[in-house]
């Protein structure tokens, strides 16, 4: 939640009404996350509390961001299932039994398909596009990987530490763990009340994420493969250009150095930086296996351990 007294009492009540008919089958929990909101939202969000005890309420110190938010959340829940969704009621409380259905299947993270978007164009196409780019790169073939209205297992929930602003990457980095995701069609609508806290220029921070999130997937324990490999192509181009120039003075007699000096300078240039880029790649790689022993960061992630007793059942 950030700034949402508009909407918060009506979408704590739908919540509720939704999960009632549920809960022969799951005992439910709620916990709303205030993420330094200033209009009150966090006064209504307490006053809920008498009237539904299952409710947490979860006081971020200031506003975060929405990535930092989600990360308290997922850490606040205490149950094998967790599902997470924006409290602006674009999100239809009501859907969560196709997400429950979805996990029940056998999948790990179950995403939300906002397949006939409400919002204007100015939101529509830049997330069209983010997400176009976010398959090709992930090879994750999830239509709308940008919605935070997801349902995750608990274990998996354990795997994943969110960073930045990589709430729209979560199926990204659920895969990379080795989760099965898959989605669902939910509805969407535009914000019946309050003001959106989502602008265009966020567009601009997702495609600067991509690059990241292509590094982590494929090159994160091994970064000298992808810098060793920028890193000879250069040195490559760089010894290309001096043997052509000097197999062209030797055949021609040309005085090529004093004629064709700038050559030989770009030529200097692109192995200086292709040696420098390698080495930048050799440090990497140290900080990696440094990282990977001096923490709990894992390269391998287990789903489940079998035993005869588990096998049985």
């Amino acid at each position: 939640m950030y700034n949402e007294s508009s909407t918060l009492v009506e979408f704590v009540q739908r919540l509720v009404h939704a999960a009632s008919p549920l809960e022969l089958r799951y005992a439910f929990e709620f916990i709303l996350v205030d993420d330094g909101s200033v209009d009150g939202t966090l006064t209504i969000a307490k006053s809920q509390i008498a009237g539904e005890p299952r409710l947490r309420v979860v006081e971020l110190r200031r506003n975060f961001g929405q990535t930092a938010a989600l990360q308290a959340g997922l850490a606040a829940a205490r149950g094998d299932i967790v599902v997470s969704l924006d409290a602006d009621l674009q999100h239809f409380p009501e859907d969560l039994p196709l997400f429950l259905d979805k996990l029940e299947e056998g999948f790990d993270l179950v995403c939300g398909w906002r397949h006939e978007r409400r919002e204007g164009i100015l939101r529509r196409w830049p997330s069209r596009a983010a997400n176009v780019l976010i398959r090709a790169m992930s090879g994750l073939h999830v239509h709308d990987i940008g919605t935070t209205f997801r349902a995750y297992r608990a274990d998996l929930v354990r795997q994943l530490q969110l960073l930045g602003e990589q709430h729209r990457f979560v199926p990204v980095l659920a895969s990379m763990v080795g989760a099965r995701v898959t989605e669902v069609k939910i509805r969407n609508i535009e914000r019946p009340a309050g003001a959106s806290n989502y602008g265009l220029g966020r567009t601009v921070n997702v495609f600067l994420d991509l690059v990241y999130l292509y590094f982590a997937r494929n090159y994160f324990s091994r970064p000298l493969k992808a810098f060793g490999r920028v890193g000879l192509l250069l040195i490559l181009i760089g010894v290309a250009i001096s043997a052509f120039w000097v197999a062209d003075a030797w055949m021609t007699g040309t005085r090529t150095i004093s004629q064709r000096g700038g050559w030989f300078l770009l030529s200097s240039l692109l192995m200086l930086g292709g040696l420098q880029t390698l080495l930048t790649g050799i440090i990497a790689e140290i900080l990696v296996r440094v990282y990977y022993q001096s923490t709990a960061a894992q390269q391998a992630y287990v789903r489940r351990e079998w035993n005869n007793e588990s096998v049985s059942t």
